[in-house]
């Protein structure tokens, strides 16, 4: 078996041990919806089973309330071994001269639009982002973080992003953000998706740490499209 599919093979297999309790998790932020800035009770589940698997976690930071980071004690009192906040990944510049590898934030978004639940799909896409944390390897592969509820546009203005969908098993007209689309992501084909889309994350940055090449890639596009928004004038 080579590097990568070893790698793969060990991901999933730590995925398919944490499926119950991220189908757990999806479940519960389901039944209690929050609106962003005021996630209290769900930045307080993501990091109990945060804290439970032996990660460190931070509520509260970066200012709000409801926004959480969570990082591995290092084993050897070197580098943290990874950080958790909102899902998609994009490329974090660490400024610790100990972390100068490249390191990627898992972003965990637990929000919900007002009066139509997780019509987002957010509570999949915190178990999402819990599951990459939890089955990533040790740095300097990833970066794991949460918080209250951005838009990944914004995100996107600022470091090279991606914003990949996953299917749900849902009725083809059936769409984000309605009231019917909550319904689909505690459905079996929503939580398979979820261990999937966590599988495929974790490989996403482990390509991006382990190839100059594509980092330069992506930073090149970056820079040619406008490179980091600064705000006005």
């Amino acid at each position: 078996m080579t590097g990568a599919a070893s790698v793969d093979a060990e991901v999933a297999a730590t995925l398919e041990t944490l499926r119950p309790e991220l189908a757990r998790l999806a479940r519960e932020l389901y039944d209690e919806p929050e609106i962003g800035f005021a996630e209290h009770a769900s930045a307080a589940r993501l990091a109990a089973l945060l804290t439970s698997h032996g990660a460190e976690v931070e509520v509260g930071v970066f200012g709000l309330p409801t926004a959480l980071r969570a990082t591995f004690p290092a084993a050897d009192g070197g580098a943290p071994a990874a950080e958790t906040s909102d899902v998609e990944a994009s490329d974090v510049e660490a400024s610790d001269p100990e972390a100068s590898a490249p390191h990627f934030a898992i972003i965990a978004e637990y929000d919900a639009p007002p009066g139509i639940g997780h019509a987002c799909g957010h509570n999949i896409i915190a178990g999402v982002a819990v599951g990459a944390f939890l089955a990533a390897p040790p740095p300097p592969a990833v970066v794991p973080q949460g918080g209250p509820s951005t838009d990944m546009g914004n995100v996107s203005r600022i470091v090279p992003s991606i914003h990949p969908s996953i299917e749900l098993g849902g009725p083809d007209d059936v769409f984000p953000h309605n009231a019917d689309f909550a319904g689909l992501t505690v459905l079996p084909p929503a939580l398979d998706a979820l261990v999937d889309a966590a599988a495929a994350l974790v490989a996403t940055a482990v390509d991006d740490v382990a190839d100059p090449d594509l980092r330069a890639a992506a930073a090149a596009e970056f820079e040619a499209s406008g490179g980091p928004f600064r705000g006005e004038s």
